[in-house]
């Protein structure tokens, strides 16, 4: 089914112009929904229609779609048509070292988190949330007319690392079928410049050879070379769980960056569901606003900086410095090994932090069609005129507090099956990539059985 959908010529560019009209329409819901109270701001995320769907539906979905079946939201993403259609009537000038390094989408992202969410609460507010999307749309035009082919999905994109690794967890892959078909075909359309600027059936814009894909990481599933393929030779196969883990990986420092980072903000998110580790996950950025007297918007970035940079460096470097020295590793082999030990555990509780999300903002559907805008709701449900029905949740909640279990305990066992197979120079290397799981994947464990459990 899914290999039919990408043969045929025109169906992904209809669900991508859909998903782009999509895009706009939520943009529009947001525009002039505003608020500078944060408790009203609480609420309000919940009540516009536009922002429910985007933070608590959208995002959610791709997280989830990612861990199992690989980056399929990039094949209806509306910013690959944009860029594309762009990068057609652009300068095409080739991408220079700094984006083909990764690191500005790690930059990206950085700035998202930290100054985005933590800072202006783009979450939040809905207009913020809209001007946003705008930033995006307007980063794919200006990429699409400055760079060739498809820089921004490729080197630019905020989310572009963390659905590439995260497809290393998935149960699809895109590969040719025969490679010997390709080691002799002649014409090769699949990489030909000709066919770069196609509007269907382009040669890969993301720079891969679709023979020598090795992990999913890269191959963001457009679908154009399934069309530009004359030997119909390429196919998305299911495999096991996990699969790219179990061999030989070597990440990007770039890729490593983004990773500490997510890592840390996993953290942050599932574990300040229950107000008691909240307390134990904050209190280190607390203590030092409070020390320092600051306050405010500030507030936000000193402690998501402190949150997702500096602890997750400090948790990896002393980790990594250890495998240098007793065990005589590279620094990059060190980073690597300690990020795909934690991966499926990460990966596991993003799933996690999704199911709560959209679990918990089932009462406020009640509301959202007849005031979209949200303002009224949000003003109704503080001043308490207007009270949510949590019926749903609470038929939901063993379910939730069975996957709140299941979860990390199954990231947990599946890091410990990738260390195995992992290649380290010693046993102490080993030893310290089954350390890190260990802490890392009972942290989530303990805090959520005492949580939902308990």
């Amino acid at each position: 089914m899914i290999n039919k959908i990408f043969k045929n010529r025109y169906f992904i560019p209809a669900i991508q112009f859909f998903t782009l009209v999509v895009f706009v329409l939520l943009i529009y819901g947001a525009i002039g929904v505003f608020t500078n109270d944060p408790a009203f701001a609480k609420i309000l995320r919940n009540t516009n229609l536009s922002n429910l769907i985007v933070w608590s539906y959208w995002w959610p979905l791709i997280i989830v779609t990612a861990v199992l079946f690989g980056r399929f939201w990039c094949t209806i993403c509306p910013m690959e048509l944009i860029t594309s259609f762009f990068g057609k009537i652009g300068a095409k000038r080739k991408p220079g070292k700094i984006l083909r390094s990764g690191w500005v989408i790690t930059l990206f992202y950085a700035i998202i988190l930290v100054i985005g969410i933590h800072t202006f609460a783009i979450h939040r507010i809905p207009e913020y949330m809209a001007l946003y999307m705008i930033m995006l749309f307007a980063v794919a035009v200006i990429s699409g007319l400055i760079y060739e082919k498809r820089t921004f999905c490729t080197h630019i994109c905020p989310v572009g690392h963390l659905l590439g690794l995260y497809s290393l967890m998935s149960s699809k892959q895109l590969r040719v079928i025969d490679p010997d078909l390709c080691k002799n075909c002649k014409t090769k359309d699949c990489i030909s410049e000709a066919n770069h600027y196609k509007f269907t059936g382009r040669s890969c814009t993301s720079g891969l050879y679709p023979a020598n894909i090795s992990d999913n990481r890269t191959c963001i599933l457009c679908g154009q070379c399934f069309k530009s393929c004359t030997k119909d030779n390429i196919a998305v196969k299911k495999r096991r769980i996990a699969a790219d883990l179990f061999k030989k990986i070597n990440l990007t420092w770039a890729e490593t960056g983004f990773f500490m980072m997510v890592s840390g903000f996993v953290v942050y998110e599932v574990l300040s569901e229950w107000k008691v580790s909240k307390k134990i996950v904050v209190a280190v950025p607390n203590w030092i606003n409070q020390s320092l007297n600051i306050t405010g918007k500030t507030a936000g970035t000193v402690k998501a900086l402190v949150l997702f940079v500096v602890i997750p460096l400090i948790f990896y470097t002393v980790l990594a410095a250890v495998k240098k020295t007793a065990a005589r590793e590279t620094w990059n082999a060190s980073f690597t090994q300690l990020a795909l030990a934690v991966l499926p555990i990460t990966a596991s509780m993003h799933l996690l932090k999704a199911l709560l999300k959209t679990t918990s903002r089932i009462p406020y559907w009640k509301f959202v069609f007849s005031d979209p805008n949200g303002v009224k709701t949000a003003t109704m449900l503080m001043n308490h005129s207007a009270v949510l029905d949590k019926s749903a949740l609470n038929f939901l909640s063993p379910v939730i507090s069975l996957f709140a279990v299941l979860l990390p305990a199954g990231g947990l066992i599946l890091s410990f099956l990738i260390i195995k197979k992992q290649q380290h120079k010693n046993g102490i290397s080993r030893a310290v990539s089954l350390f890190a799981a260990l802490i890392y994947g009972c942290m989530f464990l303990y805090a959520l059985i005492a949580w939902r459990i308990f």
